[in-house]
């Protein structure tokens, strides 16, 4: 392999697979790979897009992702961000009872690679491919879920920032006011009144 390939989102893929203890031969990897694609999505532009949105999930290799929903009174609410080595899928819920999903946007220009989700599913629950890494990966994003969960449940801008500055702190350097305020629930103007008064900023 050309030492100018090692940087490209398939060779990060593997990489990360090794890392966490998955090495694949040669036949392995292209085994699997020949059913994922490199994508390069442009800033501000949906990461999943048309009917097949919900039949692939990403590993992004560079760049933020953030998912986002819009609620009944059209205001936007940035519910996590995904960074190189994260996965990010669009996902239904439920929402004062009415079935709604989110959506993922490109916060910065983001490359990856996008892995169909019903390889992704049988690797995690039966596989033997890449299954260990699949079950690894979705154990460590619960966790980072749980993390998410109670800077929101609390619901109060210092802790959503502190969030910010101790686990995404590249998201406070190159994202827009406008998504930070929205993933702490203010809007614009009053982050720039809370960042003059919060004295841990």
């Amino acid at each position: 392999m050309r030492e100018a390939d090692l940087s490209s989102p398939m060779c990060v893929l593997r990489n990360d697979m090794a890392r966490l203890g998955t090495e694949l031969s040669d036949a392995q990897w292209q085994e699997f790979a020949s059913s994922c694609h490199e994508v390069s999505i442009d800033q501000r532009d949906l990461v999943f897009e048309g009917e097949a949105k919900r039949d692939a999930l990403l590993f992004i290799t560079k760049g933020i992702g953030a998912s986002q929903f819009v609620l009944p009174d059209g205001q936007v609410v940035i519910s996590r961000f995904f960074e190189a080595g994260d996965l990010c899928a669009v996902v239904q819920f439920t929402h004062m009872g009415e079935l709604t999903e989110n959506a993922i946007v490109a916060v910065t220009p983001v490359e990856g690679v996008m892995i169909p989700l019903e390889i992704w599913k049988f690797e995690q629950f039966e596989g033997d491919l890449i299954g260990k890494y699949a079950r690894q990966k979705m154990y460590h994003q619960h966790l980072s879920e749980i993390d998410i969960m109670h800077v929101k449940t609390v619901n109060r801008t210092e802790v959503s920032y502190e969030f910010l500055k101790e686990r995404h702190p590249t998201v406070l350097e190159a994202a827009p006011q406008t998504i930070i305020a929205q993933f702490c629930g203010i809007t614009p103007e009053w982050r720039s009144r809370f960042l003059r008064s919060y004295p841990g900023r």
